[in-house]
């Protein structure tokens, strides 16, 4: 009797709990954000699931997005007065990677149109904040070409809801990505595909220095390059006679071996190439550096590598790759950063050399960040 009596009680003090956090569920304030855009047409979800925000505990917002509109519904302790203005706003945070992911999956540069922001308690409406398209700054232009973006595989962008260390890259490499389409400047488009990738090479590497990230990503792509279909693509058809003319080799060369004691290097960055093509590039080089390379006898060895590369005659797209994207244009982006040139503002002509050169470089690189976006699951 007692016992039964006892079971009882303690049933009913854990259905009083269940009860009782249900009702505090209930009162911890809503936020409900709309994102409308300028779309003509019936309303289609492209996505539904949660997206994860910078806290304690494991908790995440609601998140739906339509072809017309994006809703987020959060619950948090408080409620921000104005999320959009706030510097560490996760409600913030939330609105961008849910834009994102919407360009991404939309594929068209629709407008915003407007953003409400609503904040209850329960089911009663306590405030609410609307921001017209007047008053809002646009991601894209209505001309923006996104058709690329459909190259992402949706499940792979999705990663960029979470609050991880790859989560953040992706979230990261997507906006620089997104916003290069949208660059009226081949310089700054560029620049920000060259910021995307950074992201994404240091979280793939985990490695702390550019140069290490740099060689942990030449040995993935060396052993699966059957993983970069897209990057490989744009490089496998490439002939010298395509490469050659359009790359400042002789400069890089002489400014990643500036010094005698550099030309070991040097000797070692050639013979990690097997493929023809390249090594036919660096034997037309190699003059600029012979005289450091005699000095320090290896010169004979490194021709005698160079030519019987060549000879061999072996097509290895992997090298073209990491040549073109992680050595040549890290050099091209240093000078540009670093200021060791004029800004290429004050290029007065269309169509000079160096816009020749990133223009052709851009697509090569553009490719290779969506191929490292969609196996960001691996990382």
């Amino acid at each position: 009797m007692i016992a039964s009596l006892f079971r009882s009680n303690k049933m009913l003090k854990i259905k009083q709990r269940k009860t009782h956090k249900k009702k505090i569920d209930k009162k911890l304030p809503n936020q409900k954000i709309d994102l409308k855009f300028s779309r003509a047409g019936v309303a289609t979800m492209l996505y539904s699931g949660q997206s994860t925000y910078r806290s304690s505990s494991p908790a995440t917002d609601s998140l739906k997005i339509f072809n017309k509109k994006i809703e987020i519904i959060s619950k948090r302790s408080t409620n921000a007065e104005n999320p959009l203005r706030a510097h560490n706003s996760t409600f913030l945070k939330q609105i961008v990677k849910a834009i994102c992911l919407y360009y991404i999956v939309e594929k068209h540069p629709n407008q915003l149109r407007e953003i409400k922001i609503t904040q209850m308690m329960g089911s009663d409406v306590v405030g609410s904040n609307t921001i017209l398209k007047s008053d809002l700054r646009q991601v894209l232009t209505r001309s923006t070409d996104l058709a690329i973006l459909g190259n992402i595989v949706p499940a792979k962008a999705a990663i960029l809801l979470n609050e991880s260390i790859v989560g953040r890259a992706v979230l990261n490499a997507a906006t620089h990505l997104i916003k290069s389409l949208d660059s009226s400047s081949p310089f700054d488009r560029f620049e920000k595909l060259w910021r995307a990738f950074n992201a994404l090479y240091k979280a793939f590497a985990k490695k702390s220095t550019d140069q290490e990230c740099h060689v942990e990503l030449r040995k993935h792509i060396e052993k699966y390059p059957g993983i970069f279909p897209l990057s490989i693509a744009k490089v496998s058809p490439l002939s010298v006679a395509n490469i050659r003319p359009m790359i400042r080799f002789n400069q890089m060369i002489l400014n990643n071996h500036p010094t005698q004691r550099r030309t070991e290097a040097l000797k070692d960055s050639i013979e990690r190439n097997k493929d023809t093509r390249i090594l036919e590039i660096y034997l037309a080089s190699l003059p600029v550096r012979e005289k450091f390379l005699k000095n320090d006898s290896l010169y004979a060895a490194t021709l005698l590598y160079i030519v019987n590369g060549i000879q061999a005659k072996v097509t290895r797209d992997s090298d073209v790759l990491s040549i073109l994207c992680i050595k040549y244009m890290y050099f091209v982006r240093n000078k540009m950063a670093h200021a060791e040139k004029a800004d290429h503002g004050f290029s007065f002509l269309h169509g000079g050399a160096e816009e020749l050169e990133i223009r052709w470089l851009t697509p090569i690189l553009e490719a290779l960040v969506i191929d490292l976006i969609n196996i960001s699951d691996t990382f």
